[in-house]
């Protein structure tokens, strides 16, 4: 009996091999873009309804570089304006655009050239955002040219590749970076399940700042639209309250856990949730970071991950320090002149007692709980 040799497939031809490396750089070429116009493309249309619908005096066009300012400060863009410039990342466009980059980084990882797909992406978005910056420039409003490019280019270089990584099966992080973002995750979540029901429970005040911009039902609407992207960076500082750092709601008033000095504030109803006495639940909102480390050590231990738990709870609460950092840096700044030059928290303050609170409860989590045992290999057949 003959064995017949089959001669192994020949490689591809280079030709052949720059084609697909071409066809997969101008498929994220496509992509990139996306989370960027999506989102211009609704604050646009609302802009313009806005000037259609109250007869607004200024022309319309006006209104389409509004929305492409608002769209810039999403990304943590800062814009100057007459007498001021607005540092504070209104979170809600940049939740859209990385939404987005998770899907450019999967249907990059399907790709012959994944990581060719991956460099369109970049260079699709930083076109997208290099035209949000020509059609928002004006004398009224003047976005830092470097960061309208740089800062959405890197939010969807980091979060595509994250998804592509993850996609295509890469060794996966170590296991106390994703303890610590775990916990970081949760104390959000919580921070979000906390706002939505502090709007339920002070939803009395807010209509009635609502009444009192006598805006009617199209301004409403699109108020409504306006402080719904303000919602996000809320919830950051909602998950940096919860650590007690205290957060500013301009010069010379604070709201934290332990007391609450609240000066003047504009009528927009998204600060009707603001609390003028926390009480009793300020203690409960405390344990909130403590029970998301501990949950984050237990979730990782429960997975099999056998790293030293003092190991693993320090490198989380790393972890959580540095997201919660970042996210109180973007969130933190000027929104507005005089008093409202300063809003958000500290950076550091928050990143401390986020690393503190979450890795310390992670450590404890993870030595109570023992790891599962791995399954027995499968006796060999005698």
């Amino acid at each position: 009996m003959t064995t017949t040799l089959e001669a192994p497939p020949a490689p591809p031809r280079p030709a052949l091999r720059r084609g697909r490396v071409v066809g997969a750089a101008l498929l994220g070429a496509v992509d990139g873009p996306l989370g960027i116009a999506l989102p211009f493309a609704v604050l646009a249309a609302l802009g313009v309804l806005a000037w259609a619908g109250l007869g607004a005096p200024t022309d319309w066009t006006t209104w389409i570089r509004a929305a492409a300012v608002l769209q810039l400060l999403g990304h943590g863009v800062d814009v100057r304006f007459p007498g001021f410039t607005a540092t504070v990342a209104v979170l809600g466009p940049a939740l859209v655009t990385a939404a987005a980059a998770v899907r450019a980084g999967r249907r990059a990882a399907g790709t012959a050239a994944p990581l060719a797909a991956w460099a369109g992406v970049v260079a699709g978005t930083a076109a997208g955002a290099a035209g949000l910056l020509l059609v928002g420039t004006s004398p009224e409003a003047r976005p830092v040219a470097w960061q309208a490019v740089v800062l959405p280019s890197a939010l969807v270089a980091v979060v595509a590749l994250a998804a592509l990584r993850r996609t295509r099966s890469a060794a996966p992080l170590p296991p106390g970076v994703r303890a610590g973002l775990a916990g970081t995750g949760l104390l959000l979540a919580a921070a979000a399940a906390g706002t939505a029901l502090l709007l339920l429970a002070r939803f009395a005040d807010v209509v009635a700042l609502y009444e009192g911009l006598d805006a009617g039902p199209l301004g409403g609407l699109v108020l409504t639209a306006a402080q719904a992207l303000a919602l996000p960076t809320l919830v950051v500082w909602g998950a940096a309250w919860t650590t007690g750092a205290p957060i500013a709601l301009g010069a010379g008033s604070a709201t934290s856990a332990f007391a609450t000095q609240v000066g003047p504030l504009p009528g927009l109803a998204v600060l009707g949730l603001v609390p003028a006495d926390p009480g009793p639940v300020a203690a409960v909102a405390l344990l909130l970071p403590v029970l998301a480390g501990f949950a984050a050590g237990v979730l990782a231990r429960r997975s099999g991950v056998r790293t030293p738990s003092l190991t693993l709870g320090a490198l989380a609460g790393l972890t959580a320090g540095a997201a919660m950092g970042l996210l109180a840096l973007a969130t933190a700044g000027a929104a507005g002149p005089g008093r409202f030059g300063v809003v958000g928290t500290d950076p550091l303050l928050a990143a401390g007692l986020a690393a503190v609170e979450i890795g310390l409860p992670a450590i404890l989590g993870a030595a109570v709980v023992r790891a599962p045992e791995p399954p027995e290999p499968p006796e060999a057949d005698q």
